[in-house]
């Protein structure tokens, strides 16, 4: 049994063609083919069924388990390549989310600055669910980020930050300006300054919505959260955000959601449990394991 024989045939079970798979590794389909006969005479199961070349392909118990059991056998394959490859690397990469990664990512470099490696800290935005994708696939080493649950996961070292309370924000002209607390269904009739799907506000925004019965009328697609917040100010329509990430409350108006109705973000730093610093990094995963906001 070999990797390559592993990784034909996990392929193999998601495409369910050989000519598929064929040209994703650019070999020919007998190549595929071998590849699961060896397997199958290594274990003494057919692992693959299939009636006749144009039908569709089954696996048997045991190839189920194989596939299973293989595809974290490969994970783990590749993590342990690119940790050997960049066992000298003097980098740290980290995938941080605008939310959370704004929070932070000040207080980290200058904690990486005061032990003289800053040199270390190679970082990039994206947005949360990308941040723990890119950790997940072995292309960041640290993912900060936030979300409406917390993660908890056993194959992840997990440094919980902080959770924030989502709230309405206005400017200081809207109708609401008096108001402290609205429920879902109140914002039914409001306009909105949004970010794009895919960012924690807008999630939060359109689970709100449901319990509202309403479709959010978003008025305008922010790029940033900095541009949410300055066109709430200047009147443009209201918004959902982090009670954290507002830091100038000068010429907002801050409403909260009514109880039983309310929507928590947590932020979070993590790492694969799987990933060992080098003697280069250690220091700075160090730093980062046991980072307080």
């Amino acid at each position: 049994m070999n990797e390559k024989d592993l990784l034909y045939f996990c392929k193999l079970v998601e495409t369910e063609s050989y000519t598929v798979t064929a040209s994703a590794f650019d070999v020919t389909q007998p190549t595929i083919s071998m590849a699961v006969k060896r397997l199958a005479e290594k274990f003494g199961d057919p692992l693959i069924l299939q009636k006749n070349r144009k039908s569709k392909i089954s696996l048997t118990d045991a190839g189920d388990l194989l596939y299973q059991k293989a595809k974290i056998l490969l994970h783990d394959i590749a993590s342990i390549n690119y940790d050997v490859k960049h066992a000298s690397d003097k980098k740290i990469r980290i995938a941080f989310s605008g939310e959370a990664g704004s929070l932070y990512i000040p207080d980290i470099i200058q904690k990486f600055h005061q032990a003289g490696i800053n040199n270390l800290l190679e970082t990039h935005l994206e947005r949360s669910a990308n941040a723990f994708s890119d950790l997940t696939n072995g292309d960041v080493d640290v993912a900060i980020y936030s979300w409406m649950l917390p993660i908890n996961d056993p194959e992840y070292f997990i440094h919980n930050l902080q959770k924030t309370e989502l709230v309405i924000i206005t400017s200081r002209q809207d109708p609401w300006k008096e108001m402290h607390e609205v429920g879902a269904a109140d914002l039914r009739n409001r306009q909105f300054i949004a970010r794009n799907r895919g960012f924690l506000t807008r999630e939060c925004l359109e689970r709100e919505a449901k319990l509202g019965a309403f479709t959010p009328n978003v008025i305008y697609t922010a790029s940033s959260m900095k541009l949410m917040i300055d066109l709430v100010k200047r009147n443009v329509g209201i918004a959902l955000a982090m009670e954290s990430s507002l830091t100038d409350l000068t010429g907002l108006h801050i409403i909260r959601l009514k109880a039983g109705q309310k929507i928590w973000a947590y932020m979070q730093i993590a790492m694969r449990k799987s990933f060992i610093p080098n003697k280069y990094q250690r220091q700075g995963i160090d730093i980062l394991r046991h980072f307080k906001p």
